[in-house]
């Protein structure tokens, strides 16, 4: 300011020593700086002022419209595979946005603000820039969004909400390339929900790989990094692609939120899931087949009666490792050969008959039990059934105790060659206790004099027969109304009239 005021100075004694023998130029020099300029620069200063005040006035609205804009339209930006990503959120759900729709929407919104029009691409830009640095991974969804991606995952894919919340943080971490050394041992059916989910990711977000590390089977690897995740189940319905976009933004906020799935599980989750998480965190193959052992392995005394006759088939020992991962719902996260190995090391091994002497396990008598019920009445019967609720039954009614689960099992295991189908039908198959055709057989024959005693013309159909079967001839175990027809369409072969009845043909022949 000093300069300036010295500079002027400096010009005004210039003129006056260049016109000081000029009068009439003096004069002129009086009029400009007494009358002309003080009027013209007050004008000059009066202009100025106001357009400060209208520039700022200007910047102001422009703020407040920007605030308010985005305050109201809750756009995010994601740089995707080169491609510019933007998305929308409604405050319940998140959705794939066009940017030129974005534009669209802030011209017509910035077409009732008359004092932005002169200003509306500049402030498009500034909009557009700001949106830009909104990054959908740093979105913070409502609490009724949280809710309903909770809801797509508990019950059907998570027991509890504790679960679905670690899995979304998991998720998250993923995302945002954090525990990036975890493996995640998935028991369960998860193979079609990860799977959908990778695709969604792709498409929507531009995650390649999202569920990587989630493995079935990771043996080789330190299980120090393992945690374990239970999947219940599936949905009936799959997720779709705008539900997978509300999911994936619920996932990173989690993992912003709660620093991550280990410290989710460390700071947050229950006892219990902790425990199941962190199985393998602090365990080595040796210490898991070691807890394997002193919760199913008995081992026969010198004080036991006859101690030499225990042992257990290598067979056996399989069955109980497998019974043993499925009742704590642990992934299968040691090969049983590795098993084997270290069993050896502990128990006396038969080579020879391939079983391990004197140990013993109070989980195998009721399997045993059920194999000699199979090998005394279980007999093949080309194109003949046999349901596993009506084994249970049979075994039950005759040798012991035991239910469809633990049937299943047992025959899956030791029987591997048996058709068993949809984990109901055991295929070509009969068991010499309940002659089940010979059942409907008497049955049908006794419904048949019955019918021919009568003297009619009327059909039979085949509710009526089973009717009959259940009710009048009263056979001491009951065949399923499917079985049944299909063994009358065996026994009337050539008489079953519209699908479900029997002509009178039958009986009046």
């Amino acid at each position: 300011m000093d300069e300036l005021r010295e500079k002027c100075k400096k010009t005004l004694n210039t003129l006056c020593e260049k016109y000081q023998t000029n009068s009439y130029m003096l004069e002129q020099l009086d009029t400009y700086l007494n009358e002309t300029l003080e009027k013209a620069l007050s004008d000059i200063h009066d202009t100025h002022q106001a357009t400060i005040v209208r520039t700022n006035n200007l910047e102001s609205q422009q703020n407040n419209f920007v605030k308010v804009f985005l305050s109201k339209n809750r756009y995010y930006y994601l740089s995707q595979n080169d491609t510019e990503c933007f998305y929308e959120y409604d405050g319940k759900h998140y959705s794939m946005a066009k940017k030129d729709d974005i534009i669209q929407r802030l011209l017509v919104t910035i077409s009732h603000y008359k004092d932005l029009h002169e200003w509306k691409f500049e402030v498009t830009d500034v909009i557009m820039k700001h949106i830009k640095e909104r990054s959908l991974h740093a979105t913070v969804p409502e609490s009724s969004t949280i809710q309903y991606v909770l809801k797509l995952l508990t019950p059907s894919v998570f027991s509890s909400r504790d679960e679905a919340k670690y899995f979304l943080t998991v998720l998250g971490d993923t995302i945002l390339k954090k525990n990036s050394d975890n493996i995640y041992l998935a028991h369960g059916k998860s193979k079609s929900l990860l799977t959908l989910l990778d695709t969604y990711a792709y498409i929507t977000i531009g995650h390649g790989g999202l569920s990587k590390n989630f493995v079935k089977y990771h043996e080789s690897h330190n299980y120090t990094n393992c945690r374990v995740v239970h999947f219940v189940g599936e949905r009936e319905t799959e997720i779709t692609v705008n539900q997978s976009l509300d999911l994936f933004c619920v996932a990173c906020h989690y993992s912003s939120r709660f620093g991550g799935g280990d410290e989710y599980i460390q700071k947050k989750a229950g006892e219990a899931l902790k425990q199941y998480t962190l199985f393998l965190k602090n365990r080595d193959q040796q210490q898991i087949v070691t807890d394997f052992c002193d919760n199913v392995i008995d081992i026969a005394h010198e004080s036991s009666p006859s101690p030499s006759t225990y042992h257990l088939k290598l067979k056996d020992i399989h069955y109980l490792w497998k019974s043993y991962l499925s009742e704590r719902n642990l992934p299968n996260m040691i090969y049983f050969s590795a098993v084997k190995q270290i069993l050896v090391q502990k128990y006396d091994f038969d080579a020879e008959n391939d079983r391990f002497v004197n140990i013993a396990s109070k989980h195998l008598p009721l399997v045993r039990k059920l194999l000699d019920f199979w090998e005394s009445h279980v007999v093949s019967s080309t194109n003949d059934e046999l349901e596993v609720d009506e084994l249970c039954m049979l075994f039950n009614a005759h040798s012991g105790q035991t239910d469809e689960t633990e049937a299943l099992k047992i025959i899956h295991h030791f029987f591997p060659d048996i058709d068993v189908v949809d984990n109901k039908y055991i295929m070509n198959v009969s068991c010499d206790l309940w002659n089940k055709r010979q059942d409907i057989g008497d049955a049908m024959t006794k419904m048949k004099e019955q019918y021919a005693l009568k003297n009619t013309d009327e059909f039979i159909s085949f509710d009526d027969a089973y009717q009959y079967y259940c009710g009048v001839y009263k056979p001491k175990y009951v065949v399923n109304k499917r079985y049944f027809e299909k063994c009358v369409c065996e026994h009337v072969s050539g008489h079953v009239v519209y699908g479900t009845f029997i002509s009178n043909t039958w009986y009046q022949g």
